[in-house]
């Protein structure tokens, strides 16, 4: 604190042996926000604002940018009287500068000083998002064409119409699927368009796929492996669709605009699979049924998707929704 008080009595010291001062003209009150007394746009009013003010009066020529912010006394001059005002409130417990000081604003009081420009101030507009941004943003997660998702090696059965249904079975299951170098059965994804509806208050994508020669194991009165294609209710040559939705949490916020303000967990909707089996009779049979493999088959796709956006979510909570 002595030396606080010592620069401060130096500066006090300086100012006293001129008179120098700038003046500004007669003008209106000013409308470019500022905050007075925070002359080297630091974010605070302190003693290196004092001492710049010192050098700009008697050291160097340069001019002050915001000449408002530099005018602590609010007398339409800067000259030693708001050098002494910064100081004896910062080391003497004086009133604060007049408004605006704590916070931004325009100079209420009408004079010739100005602002050119003052930072720290400055109005940034919030950005939002619309239907055509958060497309763009979902697009841009790794889930492109040619993507391989893999159903695990004996990942478990599931009843169907009386049967125990082991999807990709162990002993059938081709050694190395996709890029994971395990055992596994390939999905294969065609394409993926992103989807958005603010309205609806989701994202997502809708998925083409293609699955061919899918093993399966039924453990009937003759144990059974079969084989599935799965494609769209259009026909076999058409590769099956779904959508993958992730729910988004909008909510008004302080200023009555709606916001972002959290992701859920992405979940399938609109599935258009129909399932053709070969291998037999009983998988002909089983074929008709084959739609009750559909969420054990779809799941592995909402998991990676639910992977993959969490890179989303920085991006997105706290966003506003353009309106």
């Amino acid at each position: 604190m002595k030396v606080r008080k010592l620069l401060a009595t130096t500066v006090l010291s300086v100012i006293c042996v001129s008179g120098n001062f700038v003046r500004g003209g007669e003008g209106e009150a000013q409308e470019v926000s500022f905050r007075r007394g925070d002359v080297n746009q630091d974010g605070k009013m302190d003693l290196s604002d004092a001492v710049y003010v010192v050098e700009r009066l008697f050291i160097v020529q340069d001019a002050i940018p915001c000449g408002d912010s530099a005018d602590a006394t609010d007398d339409g001059l800067i000259d030693v009287t708001d050098v002494i005002k910064i100081t004896a409130y910062l080391f003497l417990g004086f009133e604060p500068p007049p408004p605006p000081f704590s916070e931004c604003g325009p100079d209420p009081t009408e004079d010739g000083l100005g602002c050119d420009s003052f930072s720290l101030c400055e109005f940034v507009e919030t950005p939002c998002i619309d239907e055509a941004f958060a497309e763009d943003l979902v697009g841009e997660i790794d889930f492109k064409d040619g993507l391989i998702i893999c159903l695990p090696a004996g990942g478990g059965a599931v009843p169907v119409e009386g049967f125990e249904i082991e999807i990709c079975p162990e002993d059938e299951a081709p050694e190395e699927c996709g890029e994971t170098g395990e055992p596994g059965c390939p999905i294969e994804i065609l394409g993926a368009t992103a989807i958005a509806d603010l309205e609806e208050g989701m994202i997502g994508f809708r998925v083409e796929g293609r699955v061919e020669d899918l093993p399966i194991a039924i453990d009937a009165f003759i144990p059974t492996t079969c084989t599935l294609t799965m494609h769209s209710s259009e026909g076999e040559d058409v590769p099956f669709n779904f959508e993958i939705v992730i729910p988004l949490e909008i909510e008004e916020n302080e200023e009555g605009r709606r916001e972002i303000v959290g992701i859920g967990e992405a979940v399938i909707e609109n599935p258009d699979i129909e399932v053709t089996a070969g291998g037999g009779l009983l998988c002909s049979l089983f074929g008709a049924a084959g739609g009750a493999l559909t969420d054990s088959f779809l799941q592995p796709f909402a998991d990676t998707v639910n992977q993959l956006v969490d890179d989303l979510r920085d991006d997105l909570i706290g966003v506003e929704i353009c309106e």
